[in-house]
């Protein structure tokens, strides 16, 4: 939590945006929900975050497309034999969480931003996080998965919501939504091969 978790938060709330961005029409689905719910007129409380769905529906997705942690590292407590091989009890597992996150025998359209998957008739359901779903690898699974998981998710929520609620956002230099730069790092963490740059305009009527 001390080390691993400030910069994943940051990681994530940055690749929310790039993927808000990107898809305008989205990011005004997101901005229609947080109207309806908060209005124009104040700020995003914590206590407005269980009752935004859609903005839960953005984040799984963000954390589907762009894990934190790309390979989950895990071990066996008995013998076993996975996918043909036999593996020994106290073995180390690596899992490419990122690989299995965007599996085309998973998921519809894995490389697409879609947060209407994870919603109750979407094609995802069921595959929760916070369910322990095998699909759904982000903070790990079991005993072993991300004891920071309650937090960081409710940072990110609580940060995008703020964001997207207070500002309308567009691509700087009249560069178009779908030119962002999406390139990722490849290492122990995934962040963004080039800092995200947006310009935003104040769209509530109260004071920011």
């Amino acid at each position: 939590m001390l080390f691993g978790g400030p910069d994943n938060v940051g990681f994530t709330i940055e690749w929310a945006m790039a993927e808000l961005i990107r898809c305008p029409h989205i990011l005004l689905q997101l901005q229609r929900e947080l109207t309806d719910i908060v209005g124009l007129d104040r700020l995003v409380d914590e206590s407005d975050l269980g009752k935004l769905p859609f903005l839960k529906y953005v984040i799984k997705e963000t954390l589907r497309m762009h894990p934190p942690i790309p390979v989950v590292l895990g071990g066996t407590t008995k013998d076993c034999v996975l996918g043909g091989y036999s593996v020994p009890r106290g073995s180390r597992i690596f899992i490419d969480a990122w690989a299995i996150n965007r599996d085309c025998e998973t998921w519809i359209d894995p490389d697409t931003f879609r947060p209407s998957r994870f919603m109750p008739n979407g094609e995802a359901i069921g595959l929760d996080p916070q369910g322990g779903s095998d699909e759904f690898l982000s903070f790990g699974f079991g005993r072993r998965s991300c004891p920071g998981q309650g937090l960081s998710q409710h940072t990110v929520e609580f940060a995008v919501a703020q964001l997207v609620h207070g500002f309308n956002w567009k691509p700087p230099d009249g560069m178009k939504p779908m030119e962002l730069d999406m390139t990722e790092t490849i290492g122990a963490t995934v962040s963004r091969a080039t800092r995200l740059m947006a310009v935003p305009t104040p769209r509530l009527t109260c004071p920011l």
